[in-house]
């Protein structure tokens, strides 16, 4: 049994929040410019947010309880989305799957505190050109701007907008990401897989759409 003089949840994130902002103002006191201020608010607001998901895992259920430490969810988080770029990359072609005609599909493993943190960080800033569907099981982020996925991911490495030149005289494949052909991210959490499908076109070197 749990010592009953335990923290609990919710007193443990006011507590380091309370700690965070006592540190917070003591460096507001050595800065001088708007500028640099707001940086400071931003890093702030983000370490609120990471010691919020940490806090939650350890209190939640089973599935929810962390694996691995703060200092290991950021960097492998950047090498699952490195991977999934270029796994997007990978399927670009002026050829279509049969099975899956002008679609990018791969799955991704990908740890359950990994994907929090993921989700996050996705709803975190903006919820501009993404939709969030949860189901028993199973959590669907979609995107309807380009534009917005494309910045997700250049927070971990520049995607190029998601442009690839087949090479000299054989034109270009690209994604596609709009409100028609939105680009899915899956995470199925028994699997702890994370099952994408993003559409693509492919333009000749004239320009013109062969999709």
């Amino acid at each position: 049994m749990a010592d009953q003089c335990e923290a609990n949840e919710g007193e443990l994130i006011i507590s380091i929040n309370e700690a965070l902002n006592r540190e917070k103002s003591k460096f507001e006191q050595q800065i001088s410019t708007a500028y640099n201020l707001k940086d400071l608010d931003n890093t702030f607001q983000e370490l609120n947010k990471l010691a919020e998901v940490v806090v939650k895992g350890k209190f939640g259920g089973l599935r929810e309880r962390p694996k691995y430490s703060i200092g290991e969810l950021y960097p492998m988080l950047q090498r699952s989305m490195i991977h999934a770029k270029t796994a997007i990359f990978h399927c670009l072609s002026s050829k279509m799957s049969k099975v899956h005609p002008w679609m990018v599909c791969f799955n991704l493993p990908m740890p359950q505190e990994v994907f929090n943190l993921l989700r996050k960080e996705i709803l975190g800033r903006t919820r501009y050109g993404v939709e969030v569907e949860k189901k028993p099981g199973s959590v669907a982020i979609m995107f309807s701007s380009l534009r917005r996925l494309c910045n997700q991911f250049d927070q971990f490495k520049d995607c190029g907008e998601f442009k690839k030149q087949l090479g000299e005289g054989k034109g270009e494949a690209k994604l596609i990401v709009n409100d028609e052909k939105k680009g899915t991210m899956m995470y199925i959490a028994k699997e702890e897989l994370l099952r994408a499908k993003f559409y693509y076109g492919y333009w000749n070197c004239y320009g013109i759409s062969q999709q």
